[in-house]
């Protein structure tokens, strides 16, 4: 050995050389705690020779470096300077552990030394993770070989025959039948099936993955750090177990975070939402960009992100947007099975910027009328329909969905039931040789009565074609009786019996028990209040007003208390927003009336009947002009309620005239 690399003085100031004169900012006692802990005399020397030869091995990210200058470039870095660049696999250039070379003088990771050495499966030409069988010679994946009838066997405890994943006492058993022996875990206690050891004791799988991703306090250092290594004292970080494989950001080297696979989540989300926006040759598509750039913008968000990108079923077809496959439309979207994944990535969309804002449940229900009308075996029906969908249903849809007031997927259903509805009674007409011009009223009479509320349902087509000039029917629209609605209401102790309940239930979600107070309390429904904005709610002091109409009402303490928890509540999700009380987890838009009603008629509360008692109980106390201004209803609505509650305003504006001032 040489005398340099036998004096640890001299190769340490080489070190310290090397490094300097290649980053000058590098402060010396650093450089030289690094190299301590790098390793022992004789890696130090190695290192000494290796950063000589290598001038550039510090911040370059080449894949040939020694083990010991690795972990100098990783303690360097955990001090701060991320001018240091880990060395990257010369393969795929991702910063990885790098066990392999690869032939060239350079190393590459696991999975591409796995993909240059795994030969290609024979029957579907793929190389996959977990590695191939050999079947007559061949090398088959183990997707293809589990489905070759040569592979299987007769399990010995079923008597199935199928692919045999072990043995028992020299007998196959099925993957149905088979169970890791059963131990004792050294980490949790429990008598679990074995996955792995650790440091030589058994560890179950929970135990196992967590150790490897999920940060705690280590015993030793007492440092929040990710402890994948158990000890006598307990899981210990890599540090304290001189080890640097384990427990670190591969890409970050942040080891105070959880991880997923070899990357913690702020890493993981950007590499997998451009890999989910870019092409086959890995180019991202432009429009797209505003989608990654909303989707990134808050790191705390990242779990979330990476939760979607996984599993919901529209992140493929954002992945075809990006190929070119399906085109960037909101109509796109609305061509698959209709659902909440479809609608969150329609709002997603649209508050990212990719596509403009439009109604989603218009352009949902135009897709769905273009497949529902071919399906019609008249011509004749099926022109009438597109003519009264495009003039009569379609724009009921005149808001844009993010700032409509109403809840447009209760339209969506109701306008598919009334086309469905015309549709049956337009086939009605074909059975018996009739049409809108020569049917008679007697039978369309009788039709409606035989179909009930679906039969009221046509009264708007029937005046559509009547105006038109298309048939001379009569229709009456199904009018609501308020006696009926009322008739099994609740008592009104029974409604402020609820009104209690609902202010201690702590086990009901916040926005369902805000939302049944306001309805309950002031006869206020569930499409009114789910559209209420953050601007209708004032403070005054510890006072609380809510505008449900023209004129703003001071909440009772209690129900204002609640009302501020849930605008302090932040929203769900990925995404921020201010806009309404009752926040959704679409993006850009409130709640659904369904949410809300839910969980309250699981708990008995009726909120419809409780509804109309406050209503009965306040048009008796205000005179209908009053109660129109206050909760924002018609005064028609409020005049009726006025009507059916007995009391007579007929002589309040002369009241008002006498009382009020000189």
């Amino acid at each position: 050995m040489s005398p340099r690399a036998q004096d640890p003085s001299n190769v340490l100031a080489d070190i310290v050389r090397a490094c300097e004169m290649e980053l000058p900012e590098l402060p010396d006692s650093i450089i030289l705690s690094a190299a301590t802990s790098a390793g022992g005399r004789q890696a130090r020397g190695q290192l000494a020779r290796e950063l000589a030869a290598k001038p550039d091995l510090l911040t370059s990210g080449r894949s040939d470096a020694s083990p010991t200058a690795y972990r100098l470039m990783k303690e360097l870095r955990a001090k701060g300077f991320a001018e240091i660049q880990l060395p990257c696999c010369a393969t795929c250039g991702r910063t990885q552990n790098l066990p392999h070379k690869d032939g060239n003088g350079g190393k590459r990771c696991a999975r591409c030394n796995r993909r240059a050495t795994t030969p290609d499966c024979t029957v579907c030409g793929e190389v996959r993770k977990s590695g191939y069988r050999i079947i007559d010679g061949a090398p088959y994946c183990v997707r293809c070989w589990m489905q070759d009838s040569r592979s299987h066997e007769t399990c010995a405890g079923c008597g199935d025959l199928g692919t045999i994943v072990g043995r028992k006492g020299n007998r196959p058993v099925c993957k149905k039948c088979y169970s890791s022996p059963p131990v004792t875990c050294a980490h949790c206690g429990d008598v679990r099936p074995a996955a792995a050891r650790n440091d030589g004791k058994p560890l179950c799988k929970t135990c196992h993955q967590s150790l490897r991703t999920k940060p705690r306090i280590c015993p030793r250092c007492r440092q929040y750090r990710i402890t994948p290594y158990l000890r006598d004292e307990g899981p210990i970080c890599p540090r304290c177990a001189n080890q640097y494989d384990q427990g670190t950001c591969a890409g970050c080297s942040n080891d105070q975070r959880p991880l997923q696979g070899n990357y913690c989540s702020i890493c993981l989300a950007p590499r997998l939402l451009r890999i989910l926006i870019s092409d086959d040759h890995s180019t991202p598509h432009p429009r797209l960009l505003a989608l990654e750039r909303y989707l990134l913008r808050d790191e705390n968000n990242a779990d979330a992100v990476i939760s979607w990108i996984r599993r919901s079923p529209m992140a493929r077809l954002v992945h075809d947007m990006a190929t070119h496959r399906t085109p960037i439309c909101l109509r796109a979207v609305a061509k698959h099975p209709a659902g909440g994944a479809t609608g969150y990535l329609a709002a997603l969309l649209m508050e990212s910027g990719v596509v403009p804002t439009e109604n989603f449940d218009r352009i949902r229900l135009e897709v769905w009328q273009e497949e529902y009308f071919a399906t019609l075996p008249n011509p004749a029906n099926r022109s009438l329909l597109k003519q009264y969908a495009a003039w009569i249903v379609n724009p009921r849809f005149t808001e844009v969905a993010h700032l409509s007031t109403k809840d447009e997927s209760l339209r969506h259903r109701g306008s598919k039931a009334h086309l469905i509805a015309v549709c049956d009674f337009l086939g009605t007409l074909d059975d018996l040789n009739l049409d809108l011009g020569t049917i008679p009223q007697r039978i369309f009479d009788d039709y409606v009565a035989r179909h009930g509320r679906t039969g009221k349902q046509l009264t708007p087509f029937i005046r559509w074609a009547r105006t038109r000039g298309m048939t001379h029917l009569h229709s009456e629209y199904l009018q609501s009786d308020l006696a009926d609605s009322t008739a099994s209401a609740a008592t009104n102790d029974q409604r402020w019996a609820w009104v209690k309940e609902l202010l201690a239930a702590e086990d009901i979600g916040l926005s369902a028990r805000v939302a049944g107070l306001l309805a309950i309390i002031y006869g206020t429904a569930l499409t009114r209040v789910v559209s209420l904005r953050c601007e209708a709610v004032t403070f005054d002091g510890d006072s609380t007003y809510l505008s449900l109409g023209t004129e703003p009402i001071k909440l009772p303490d209690a129900v204002g208390s609640l009302l501020r928890q849930l605008l302090d509540v932040a929203p769900t999700g990925f995404h921020d927003d201010n806009t309404w009380i009752f926040k959704g987890d679409r993006p850009g838009r409130h709640l659904t009336t369904a949410a809300l009603r839910l969980p309250l008629t699981k708990r008995g509360i009726n909120i419809r009947a409780a509804k109309n008692v406050a209503l009965l109980n306040l048009a008796r106390d205000l005179p209908p002009s009053v109660l129109a201004d206050l909760l924002g209803i018609s005064i028609a609505a409020a005049e009726r309620w006025s009507t059916h509650s007995a009391h007579d305003w007929t002589d309040y504006p002369r009241v008002r005239l006498t009382t009020g001032p000189d």
